[in-house]
């Protein structure tokens, strides 16, 4: 996509006057220049526009005046500087390769455990021989609890390292183990984990892992989808429980793969914005053309490798957020949607990306700029999308590997599909639990201007 179109429209506005430049600074730049930059940029994108002040404080320090302009409501928006690492956000997924959840425990000393969900191979985490389902018992020392792990784990991110106590459970009694180092470093994920066929009551039944929805891999996701077609499969299991969202794109492939009745003309999402940038309707063709990495898919390529589904089996969990929940929220009106796990997370939002077209100022703004709903007009999800079933993974310890159908999510889903399943009406025994999760704020949903 190419952002610095959106930089120097950005640029020539907010420089402007009756139609003619003012002249381009010289010399360093300063403060007050970013902050007004700043400013004017989100006057005119910032879904809370109407919040922002009246002229920016030219001493402020960048971070601290963006942060100052964020809404209350607003976790979600960012600011990095390309060419300063320090400044991009962190998250245990992306920089030490895992994420962990931390439970209670009665046989644990501080009453809770730590549990790891998902490890990304080859990251530092899985060198260091971390792997899906292992328990550990404290971090640099310190034992886990409810009310230390987010401050426990916002110091490995601060840090760059931290020791970790594995641990054993063998009947009920925890055993600590020699503590690891794992090293925080950027890591490099292939979303698909996992495709396979489950032959299941003479039903043949596709089963992907995608962890987020990134353009890079839609040419594998393609693959994918051709080797289920090619096999027979009349049913699919799509696990995007951990899914940290990413690409409008990607979430137009997996979504056209999916579901029979979309096509390139074929409304998707609806993204409306503030009093400057109103509502918009984006069919999926539109949607294909922008990718924020990689080449465009086209929808012809997709129609090779589609399924014929009448409906599709959707886990999540609380870390199901951004472009994921897009995903299961826009297909709603074009196939029968069945959501197992748990509530995610809430973020029915996208943003805009605006950088300098003079390229003084190296600063790159995310600001949430649409609030997303379906082709029915259909969203207001920012407190989650809530499954018809509820089941919680962690009641069933220790953690199932991925794709294994012993897994309590997939077990529904097999059962449903097989007609064994309960109702939603009728479903009431697995409640949604609080836990600590770690979990990055999901890849920004990028509007393509």
């Amino acid at each position: 996509m190419k952002y610095w179109y959106l930089g120097i429209a950005l640029f020539c506005m907010a420089c402007s006057k009756k139609d003619q430049p003012a002249p381009t600074p010289t010399g360093p730049v300063t403060q007050q220049e970013i902050n007004n930059w700043m400013l004017d940029s989100m006057r005119l994108f910032y879904l809370w526009n109407e919040t922002l002040p009246v002229s920016a404080n030219p001493q402020q320090e960048t971070v601290s005046f963006y942060n100052s302009l964020k809404n209350a409501a607003d976790p979600f928006s960012m600011i990095y500087n390309p060419g300063n690492w320090a400044t991009f956000p962190r998250s245990m997924l992306y920089n030490y390769g895992m994420d962990y959840s931390i439970i209670p425990h009665p046989s644990a000393a501080s009453g809770f455990i730590g549990v790891v969900r998902l490890v990304i191979p080859g990251s530092n985490a899985d060198k260091a021989g971390f792997s899906r389902g292992m328990y550990f018992t404290a971090i640099n020392g310190q034992p886990v609890n409810s009310s230390n792990a987010a401050t426990i784990t916002a110091q490995l991110l601060r840090e760059g390292k931290g020791n970790f106590t594995p641990a054993t459970i063998t009947a009920g009694v925890i055993s600590e183990q020699t503590p690891v180092e794992v090293l925080l470093g950027i890591v490099t994920e292939n979303p698909i984990y996992l495709q396979k066929v489950i032959n299941s009551n003479g039903k043949k039944i596709g089963y992907l892992f995608y962890n987020a929805f990134n353009d890079n891999y839609n040419n594998a996701l393609l693959t994918a989808f051709q080797d289920f077609k090619a096999q027979g499969v009349t049913e699919l299991i799509l696990d995007l429980r951990y899914n940290t969202g990413g690409s409008l794109a990607a979430a137009a492939v997996l979504s056209s793969l999916v579901a029979s009745r979309l096509n390139a003309q074929t409304s998707f999402v609806e993204y409306t914005g503030n009093n400057k940038q109103g509502k918009q309707l984006l069919d999926v063709s539109t949607m294909l053309r922008y990718p924020e990495s990689g080449t465009p898919v086209n929808f012809s390529s997709i129609q090779s490798a589609r399924l014929t589904l009448d409906r599709v089996f959707i886990l999540t969990g609380r870390q199901t957020i951004s472009a994921a929940e897009l995903t299961i929220n826009n297909l709603k009106p074009y196939t029968q949607v069945t959501q197992i796990g748990q509530t995610t997370y809430g973020k029915d939002k996208g943003a805009v990306i605006i950088k300098d077209g003079s390229r003084r100022i190296t600063w790159v703004l995310q600001p949430i700029a649409y609030r997303l709903s379906n082709a029915k007009g259909e969203g207001n999800y920012a407190t989650g999308i809530t499954p018809q079933y509820v089941v919680d993974e962690m009641t069933s310890l220790p953690l199932s590997a991925i794709g294994d159908i012993s897994d309590p999510l997939i077990t529904r889903a097999l059962a449903l599909i097989n007609g064994g399943g309960r109702s939603a009406s009728s479903e009431n025994v697995n409640r949604e639990n609080t836990y600590f999760n770690t979990l990055s704020t999901g890849a920004e949903v990028i509007i393509p201007r």
